[in-house]
């Protein structure tokens, strides 16, 4: 990791010296790949110092260096050397050390021979060009694929000259002084260029020894002769031959029979006999254009089926034979332009898909004419000398016409009505005077562009209004290409601004008829808004109405309530303040709850022990918190009257000792404050009334007694249920816990039946607190206005105990 490191920092650091070494008058483009330096056409007279080592490509054009320094073997890194239009004649021997170079530009130099390029072991591009090379033999090079060696001295080739070039493949040799080429001879050789020199006879076997050749080029030389009556150049794998403007008076192609593209334009051929073509079964593309050819034999092209581009245009044929091109089969392209072509070619069978008859001398087009080419869709017909188109030319697929250049006055209604699949035409530069209504292209669906330029248009703005709205409003047409040629006064104006005074009034009715349709549209919708907007605010009024309403009547409701309950709780008060009703009724308290009943009942919200009384408050809260259901079970026991006990007389006899025991301990202890509940209500010990206290306790104490003789009473007695039901009351006026309840009842039904029953007495009996502590009423002896209260802390008693005693209480 670490030598890592150092090697990316020593990176970092050259690339950053490198940057401030850029020789001076050059660029350096280190920044991206290729690296380059850059000093074209400076006028340095000297290599350049500080070019950094990892320049990869180095451009030194256009300057005035006469040699180059043995430094420039350091610069290992180069691929790419540029050092055309100098004045070098020599390389130095450091040059081999450039052993990553793979082009090498030396052409405008002074070179004869460079004997350095054999050790450059991956040189592939070598460029010579305009340097004063007279040899090949000269030139060594392993490594070369690509050798240009044009406008230099060179005039011989020989099967030598391209011994020290084994893997050569492409050669150049246009513009040389070369006259005589005798058996050329390379084994890799594909390409060759010989064309712009003066060769003259070419032998047959000429190029038999370069065997992968596949394209040879020797236009433009004026002499050249390959071909006689008896031989011709041979070769098996040349694929493609450039002879054009050789001065050709023949094809001569019969020897080679894997040609492909053969252009022979610019020759003085005259004649093609019958199948001259046919050893060339391969042949996809043949140019015989700018020939003199004046006359085609009906099997010229026999043999050809892999004829793709035929081009006879700058002829002087005067017509085609019917059946020229029915053996080629895969024609696509026919051009015929620039010819003599009087009559259009009727009847021509073909599969080609452009026929170009543009600038011949066709005066007529018979509507059979395209009968025999169904796959024709550009027809070119422009520039001939056309006067009518009328006569309904019939195609299913032609889609382009062009027929700009002509002489056409007028066009009829059949022109183009059986031309369904007419995309666009060209009518410009003709002599169209009056305009093109929809009913001449009304059979034309799929038309979208039709050319109306150039043309000497007379502007009567009532016959050319129909036109000009079909061709404008469409797009087919551009409105500033259609310009009147007549009146004077409107010559040399488009149509739109000749026109435009007359078409507006024309269409004035029709705009003020529209602009009625306009105002009542939009009265119609604004009487729509006002009535909507109306109604949306009769809605919120009624709305907003509603809801006051509602508003109105809930206040109403609420009120009413309020004083329902002032009159339920006035009611309430006075009633209890005339009858003196308990505020928990005693049939509530014949016994303690269960303990499902206790589980189920609310807690206290303060400690039981801090409760020093029992108010009637705290009775009522207590009693309104059980369950209804509990209370309907407990009056329902009431009324079918059964007193149930829920413990046995041992334990009411133990009760009962406890609590006249503790009763005497209480008497012992003096200032206990004790609080007394009862059925009927509550007293509490008033601080500031101390003699109410006092006849509270005297009154407490006498009714502790009346409950201790009632509870032996009733351990000795245990009436039964019936003898219950007839004891009412007791001759001392004392009276049991199930007694209080059955004397309440027998008081309610007295009540009901006019007995006054405020004579009967209803002793009260002593509750335990809840909190489980059991305070014993306090003798009235005890007790003194001046002293103070004084509670201690009874001795904690058990809660079975308690809770036995709340029972019987």
């Amino acid at each position: 990791m670490k030598n890592c490191e150092i090697l990316v920092i020593l990176v970092i650091n050259f690339f950053s010296t490198s940057r401030s070494y850029c020789p001076e008058k050059c660029e350096c483009r280190l920044e991206r790949a290729p690296w380059s330096v850059v000093c074209s056409n400076q006028n340095l007279e000297e290599f350049p110092k500080k070019i950094s080592g990892l320049t990869e490509a180095l451009d030194l054009s256009k300057n005035n260096l006469k040699s180059i320094p043995a430094d420039i073997g350091r610069l290992k890194e180069l691929s790419s050397i540029n050092f055309s239009s100098n004045k070098l004649d020599k390389l130095p021997d450091e040059f081999e050390n450039l052993w990553k170079l793979e082009h090498l530009d030396l052409s405008e130099n002074s070179f004869v021979s460079i004997e350095v390029i054999s050790r450059l072991s991956n040189l592939k591009h070598l460029t010579l060009r305009k340097n004063p090379v007279s040899n090949l033999e000269n030139l060594e090079s392993i490594s070369a694929r690509y050798l240009d060696v044009s406008e230099c001295s060179i005039t011989y080739l020989s099967n030598k000259s391209l011994t020290g070039l084994p893997n050569l493949k492409s050669l150049k040799l246009d513009k040389n002084p070369l006259k005589s080429i005798d058996n050329l001879s390379h084994p890799n050789l594909k390409w060759l260029d010989l064309s712009n020199c003066l060769l003259n006879y070419l032998q047959p076997t000429t190029f038999v020894n370069t065997p992968e050749l596949e394209q040879l080029r020797m236009s433009n030389n004026p002499s050249l002769t390959f071909s006689t009556r008896k031989e011709t150049l041979r070769h098996d794998k040349l694929k493609r031959l450039d002879v054009s403007k050789c001065n050709l008076d023949r094809p001569g192609l019969h020897g080679l029979p894997s040609l492909t593209h053969a252009i022979l334009s610019y020759n003085s051929i005259r004649f093609l006999p019958d199948r001259i073509f046919s050893k060339n079964k391969k042949l996809e593309r043949l140019y015989l254009n700018n020939n003199v050819l004046s006359q085609l034999n009906q099997s010229s092209f026999a043999g050809l089926p892999e004829l793709d581009v035929l081009n006879l245009s700058h002829n002087n044929l005067e017509s085609l034979p019917r059946a020229l091109l029915r053996d080629n089969v895969n024609l696509r392209s026919v051009n015929l332009s620039y010819n003599d072509i009087k009559l259009m070619p009727v009847n021509l069978t073909t599969t080609a898909l452009i026929l170009d008859l543009s600038y011949n001398l066709i005066e007529f087009v018979p509507g059979e004419s395209l009968r025999q080419m169904p796959a024709l869709k550009i027809l070119d017909l422009s520039e001939n000398r056309l006067e009518s188109f009328s006569s309904g030319l019939q195609s299913q697929i032609l889609q382009s016409l062009y027929l700009e250049g002509n002489r056409l006055t007028r066009l009829t209604n059949e022109s183009f009505a059986y031309l369904p699949a007419l995309d666009n035409i060209n009518l410009s530069g003709n002599r169209l005077t009056e305009g093109i209504g929809y009913e001449i292209f009304s059979l034309n669906d799929n038309l979208n562009t039709i050319v109306l330029d150039d043309n000497p248009w007379r502007c009567d703005c009532i016959q050319l209004y129909s036109s000009y709205r079909y061709l404008t409003q469409s797009s087919k047409t551009a409105s500033s290409s259609l310009i009147c040629e007549s009146p004077a006064n409107v010559s040399g104006y488009s149509w739109s601004t000749a026109c435009r005074s007359f078409w507006n009034d024309d269409r004035s009715e029709i705009k003020r008829s529209d602009r009625t349709y306009g105002l009542v549209v939009m009265g119609f919708l604004i009487s729509v808004l006002i009535f909507g907007s109306i109604a949306s605010v009769a809605h919120t009024f009624k709305e907003k109405r509603r809801q006051a309403l509602l508003r109105l009547r809930e206040a109403e409701r609420a009120e009413a309530r309020e004083r329902l309950i002032l009159h339920r709780r006035s009611h309430l008060e006075e009633t209890r303040r005339q009858e003196n009703v308990p505020r928990v009724h005693p049939e509530e308290l014949i016994g303690p709850p269960t303990y499902e009943e206790a589980v189920q009942m609310p807690r206290l919200a303060r400690s039981l022990e801090t409760l020093d009384t029992i108010s009637i408050e705290g009775i009522s809260q207590s009693a309104q918190s059980l369950d209804r259901e509990t209370l309907n079970r407990k009056r329902r026991r009431q009324r079918k009257r059964v007193v149930k006990r829920t413990k046995s007389e041992d334990t009411l006899d133990s009760r009962t000792r406890e609590t006249q025991s503790g009763s005497r301990r209480t008497r012992n202890v003096p200032q206990r404050r004790t609080a007394l509940q009862t059925s009927s209500g509550s007293r509490r010990i008033d601080p500031i009334r101390p003699e109410r206290n006092l006849e509270n306790r005297h009154a407490n104490e006498s009714e502790a007694s009346s409950v201790d003789n009632n509870w032996e009473r009733t351990l000795r007695a245990r009436p039964s249920n019936a003898r219950k039901k007839k004891r009412l009351f007791k001759q001392n006026g004392n009276s049991s816990d199930d007694e209080d309840s059955d004397v309440l009842k027998n008081r309610m039904v007295s009540a009901r039946r006019g007995v006054n029953l405020d004579n009967i007495q209803v002793i009260e009996l002593p509750r335990e607190p809840r909190s489980g502590t059991y305070i014993p009423p306090v003798s009235p002896s005890l007790y003194t206005p001046s002293s103070p209260l004084l509670i201690s802390s009874p001795e904690p008693c058990d809660n079975s105990e308690q809770i036995s005693k709340s029972r019987i209480v």
